[in-house]
């Protein structure tokens, strides 16, 4: 775990392997939901536009989602 820093290796070290899978399926299943919810609609968000307010696709959650740059 090069990339890893020496604070998160240690708080790695107090899980177990069941605790870190189950960490890691939860934390998949609210990206899920997330990604759900910000859809492709009309080449825009279906989550973050409204009537008054069109967010083009992909939407700044999605973009982070995805790890690209917020900048």
């Amino acid at each position: 775990m090069a990339d890893a820093s020496d604070a998160a290796q240690a708080l790695l070290v107090a899980f177990d392997e069941t605790q870190l899978a189950e960490m890691h399926a939860a934390a998949s299943a609210r990206i899920k939901r997330v990604r759900a919810l910000h859809v492709r609609q009309y080449d825009e968000c279906a989550w973050c536009s409204t009537n008054d307010r069109h967010m083009s696709w992909p939407c700044p959650t999605i973009r982070a989602l995805d790890g690209e740059d917020q900048s």
